[in-house]
């Protein structure tokens, strides 16, 4: 069974479509502790990370090791790159967290990536977070292609969009 590695777990949307489409959850890595609440009771034998600046494949002073897997996802923080934030971009301390991706993927070389955050990465700082979004997902993975998804699309009674990247 293909295995899959979940990066800014949140409440498990991704965990859940990905064991629905019959993969199995090796690891989850979430800081908010009503979150990892909720993931414990979905996915009581998973084992699960707080602070992802924390984890690793190699083991070092202090840091959690993580299994290798098939595929690795993740929606990484999106405050600093919404229209509706504050627009500090991907270098800012929270949508900076995204080369926390590029660095695990780079220590467990998974097969498969697919992540996403919110359309307004196409436009901060007028398309360079984007280049740069694109140019550290291709240090791990040679193809990456990416796509605006809208969940009223999908039987969802909302509008949400959100910016999808496949990589592998």
């Amino acid at each position: 069974m293909a295995t899959f590695g979940s990066l800014f777990a949140g409440v498990g949307g991704f965990d859940l479509g990905l064991e629905r489409a019959g993969f199995r959850c090796a690891w989850q890595v979430e800081v908010d502790d009503a979150c990892r609440l909720g993931l414990a009771r979905r996915w009581p034998g998973v084992p699960r990370y707080g602070d992802i600046r924390t984890v690793a494949l190699a083991r070092a002073a202090g840091e959690q090791q993580l299994e290798r897997v098939d595929v690795l996802v993740g929606g990484f923080p999106c405050q600093d790159l919404s229209v509706a934030g504050k627009r500090a971009g991907i270098g800012s301390e929270r949508s900076g967290l995204f080369w926390e991706i590029v660095r695990i993927a780079k220590e467990i070389k998974p097969p498969w990536g697919l992540f996403e955050n919110v359309p307004g990465l196409l436009s901060s700082y007028g398309g360079r977070d984007m280049g740069l979004v694109l140019e550290g997902l291709r240090e791990c993975w040679p193809a990456v292609g990416y796509r605006i998804l809208d969940s009223r699309h999908f039987r969802v009674a909302q509008r949400r969009r959100r910016l999808f990247f496949v990589c592998g």
